[in-house]
């Protein structure tokens, strides 16, 4: 239902808010020439993002059938760890899944009617989609007509742009979550705590998840190994005085330790350490966009025990920052900024039916082509290559569950 008085069309749960502010700023936006220059370099590295698009996909199908624990993980996890939907898959959280969602559409959208009005194709409407009243995404409506009659050298740059900009948006807030980091440092050198075993020695005494023990009995302890030497040389019974710091507090712990459950002539305190040292956790993710192999942690999510991230949940208490700690609301920010406007380029690129890069190659097909391929030729062929994305797609949700 359309209410004719305003801007709003109702079509329970979903809520279309149609503005002409957004015509005006992408007429603004327009005049700018490295816009104009973004789209060119859009449209050139399509065919390539196209390609990285349809490579995942292919590598993810073999990871499939290669590797049964990697079907059982997938398993575990369930279909929707495939989906890139905050409260539905596991890993993203709802709201700076959210809030990374609508930037990466609104900034999606936004760049295909800047684009078109920079090379005088008409937009009809634009606005903001809410589902209810959250907001979920914006829209522009391109004159489609116009937009078949012009060459694809602009018909694809106006397509091009939407995936390019997501993948420059995200890009940009992986460089500031770089810099986010690098003013992060440990709270103090010794031995961090990551999990306390329940009714230990060490959980009766007080320590907590997020602890650094910096002295055992006066001694410093600068790392785990230190830590081992010294706790190794003593028994069941005994009683020690641990140091921690909790963020900038300094604590002493009375702790009478107990006997190991598998050894009973071992010491036994209850406290387990992360499995990548914190200070080699850190430097990995300033020094990762060096294109070395580190290269891959910013792709790992930070929720849940992330241990090789310094902002994630398991590993935030161990670090202070310049910027105190709001540091890791930006950080978890610009991650999911970074990770999801690259997937959404990256995915609007496959060759597929009504997405961004299913448009480019259908109406680049034709360019190259010339008047050698007919219509119903150029038509086939994108169906074609739309089925098999589709299969590849399918076989996402199907292959975790081979025998």
């Amino acid at each position: 239902m359309k209410d004719k008085n305003s801007n709003f069309d109702f079509r329970f749960p979903l809520i279309i808010l149609k503005t002409q502010k957004g015509q005006s700023l992408m007429e603004k936006l327009s005049k700018f020439r490295f816009i104009l220059i973004l789209s060119w370099i859009s449209l050139i590295l399509m065919p390539i993002f196209s390609i990285l698009a349809v490579s995942i996909l292919l590598l993810t199908a073999s990871l499939y059938l290669s590797f049964p624990e990697v079907r059982e993980i997938a398993r575990e996890t369930g279909p929707q760890g495939a989906l890139l939907i905050p409260g539905i898959n596991p890993y993203l959280p709802i709201i700076y899944g959210w809030i990374a969602i609508f930037i990466g559409l609104v900034i999606h959208e936004l760049s295909h009617g800047v684009i078109a009005k920079a090379v005088d194709i008409p937009v009809r409407s634009s606005g903001i989609l809410f589902f209810l009243f959250l907001p979920i995404g914006a829209f522009v409506e391109v004159d489609d007509t116009k937009l078949d009659s012009v060459s694809f050298k602009k018909s694809g740059r106006i397509i091009a742009a939407g995936a390019g900009s997501n993948i420059v948006v995200g890009l940009m807030a992986l460089i500031l979550l770089v810099g986010v980091v690098n003013t992060m440092e440990p709270v103090a050198d010794g031995l961090p705590v990551s999990k306390i075993v329940v009714d230990s020695p060490a959980s009766m005494a007080g320590l907590l998840p997020g602890d650094i023990i910096t002295h055992l009995n006066g001694i410093p302890v600068d790392d785990s190994n230190v830590f081992s030497q010294n706790f190794n040389n003593l028994s069941p019974g005994d009683e020690i005085i641990l140091t921690v710091q909790r963020q900038s507090v300094q604590y002493d712990y009375p702790i009478i330790l107990s006997s190991r459950p598998e050894n009973s002539e071992e010491p036994f305190i209850g406290i387990m350490r992360p499995s990548i040292d914190i200070n080699d956790s850190l430097h990995r993710y300033q020094n990762g966009l060096s294109f070395s192999t580190d290269l891959l942690v910013y792709f790992s999510f930070p929720s849940g025990d992330s241990y090789s991230i310094p902002f994630s949940t398991s590993m935030q208490n161990f670090y202070t920052s310049s910027l105190g700690n709001q540091y890791i609301v930006f950080s978890n920010l610009l991650f999911w900024i970074w990770f999801i406007n690259f997937n959404l380029g990256i995915f609007n690129s496959l060759p597929l039916g009504p997405l961004d890069g299913g448009q480019a190659f259908k109406r680049g097909l034709k360019s190259v082509t010339g008047n050698k391929l007919s219509q119903n030729n150029i038509n086939y062929i994108s169906r074609l290559v739309s089925i098999s994305i589709l299969v590849l797609i399918l076989s996402m949700f199907l292959l975790p569950y081979l025998p």
